[in-house]
């Protein structure tokens, strides 16, 4: 899975044009091993549960509907970014940024909220769910973009943002909801073996790339920003670490680079585990708290609010973002 890197110590991961689900595959089997992890599935995080800026663990409920409470001397946010929020996202979409207004409602601190990356082509469709991306290497290789016409309309290697904004554009003035990109310049043998996976993927939509070209609409595609933390992955509250796309440490700036997110993820994430680790094995403070009682009122709070978090959230996130571009 190592691409070449420039030396010895610093390595890109890389597989094929799948390189994350490989990643994450690898990883969710290692941890499946492992006598002292406990995954609890279809389970979703409520609220921290907290005192005096501390953390001590959340609140959830589980696929029946039942609140759940753990307690943790250490909490590890690693809840993705905010693609569910959008109509085209190349994200799943249940990744709805619960952190981030979690964070908000906690006045854990947030960094640069407003930066949210919009990849230029995802493969357009009227179905539900996530967008299938279509790397930005393939018009690296050569493949062209075209309006309606069957012209040319802009330079097929501009950086994200640019790209995105003429492809709007062009919809604009095509009136469509989509551009298409033509892969079939790259000839058959580049498409099978450099973009095995998304010529099988567009094959099951409906589209031989070998001879089709494709229908293709910008999609919500990573979150930059998101919550503060330091080089440890600490936030600015005691015990609360986050890691990958919920957080916000340092290594993207507004344009993010595809690879930076291995840092982000792996990285960073190592950094906490260590931190945390190195703590435990330190004389640290010990807590006096009583966290049913905590526990309680926080469920008390939400029962009490009768809200639909997930509206409240979703709203909460797109307000601080405005709040921050109107400042800028």
């Amino acid at each position: 899975m190592f691409g070449n890197g420039c030396h010895s110590k610093a390595r890109i991961l890389f597989h094929e044009d799948i390189t994350g689900k490989e990643i994450t595959r690898n990883l969710l089997k290692a941890v499946q091993k492992l006598p002292n992890v406990h995954i609890l599935e279809y389970v979703t995080m409520l609220d921290l549960i907290e005192q005096d800026n501390t953390c001590f663990g959340i609140l959830a409920k589980d696929k029946n509907d039942e609140y759940l409470t753990i307690e943790a001397d250490n909490t590890i946010l690693a809840s993705g970014g905010i693609g569910g929020l959008y109509e085209h996202s190349t994200n799943y979409p249940h990744l709805t940024g619960d952190a981030i207004a979690i964070a908000l409602r906690h006045n854990i601190k947030l960094e640069n909220p407003d930066y949210v990356q919009i990849h230029p082509t995802s493969l357009y469709t009227n179905k539900p769910g996530r967008s299938f991306l279509i790397s930005e290497s393939v018009r690296g290789e050569g493949a062209k973009l075209y309006g309606k016409d069957g012209k040319r309309f802009a330079n097929e290697v501009l950086p994200r943002d640019l790209m995105t904004a003429e492809i709007k554009k062009q919809m604009a003035k095509d009136n469509m909801p989509y551009v298409w990109l033509d892969m079939t310049v790259l000839g058959k043998d580049v498409i099978l073996n450099h973009f095995p996976h998304i010529y099988e993927k567009c094959l099951e939509e409906g589209f031989d790339v070998t001879k089709q070209w494709i229908p293709i609409v910008p999609a919500q595609h990573y979150y930059m920003g998101g919550i503060h933390v330091d080089k440890y992955s600490k936030t600015t509250m005691n015990n609360l670490y986050a890691v990958g796309e919920t957080s916000c440490n340092g290594v993207h700036g507004a344009n993010r680079l595809a690879s930076n997110s291995l840092l982000e993820g792996l990285v960073f994430a190592k950094r906490a585990v260590n931190k945390i680790h190195d703590d435990e094995n330190a004389q640290h403070k010990k807590y006096d708290i009583d966290f049913a009682q905590l526990a309680n009122n926080v469920q008390q709070n939400i029962d009490r609010e009768k809200i639909i978090l997930a509206q409240e959230y979703k709203k909460a996130i797109f307000n601080e973002m405005d709040k921050v571009r109107s400042a800028r």
